[in-house]
């Protein structure tokens, strides 16, 4: 189990929630995202944007060369949910799980925070 947190967190269904928990398995596959209220020990802090994708999504991104107008997540105005808490984000994991769908976690770095959109130099990884 490993736990990854940044700046921002991402599911595009949802929107965007800052300073969130992303708590993946061994697999790689989300299994619960929490506020980041303080520092925690076993907590790996990213820069950038954490976003949470089904596995259709990670292969639209792999497709696109990171010309940044190809990015199917980041083509719209996605709303910021920060007056909510992770229930919201835990209540969309829980119904993909329903769904038998997995959400992988992406971090997006650099990122331009003033527009919420990726820069030119921005890079894409899967966090393992």
């Amino acid at each position: 189990m490993k736990r990854f947190a940044s700046h921002y967190l991402l599911i595009p269904a949802v929107g965007y929630m800052k300073q969130q928990v992303v708590e993946i398995t061994d697999e790689g596959v989300v299994r619960g995202v929490f506020s980041l209220t303080e520092e925690i020990e076993s907590v790996e802090w990213m820069p950038g944007v954490i976003v949470l994708l089904f596995e259709s999504q990670m292969e639209e991104i792999k497709n696109t060369g990171m010309i940044l107008k190809n990015i199917p997540v980041f083509q719209i105005n996605l709303p910021s949910v920060s007056n909510q808490s992770s229930q919201c984000f835990n209540e969309y994991l829980q119904e993909a799980e329903k769904k038998g769908e997995a959400l992988f976690p992406y971090l997006f770095y650099p990122f331009d925070f003033t527009s919420m959109q990726p820069v030119d130099g921005t890079r894409h990884r899967l966090l393992r």
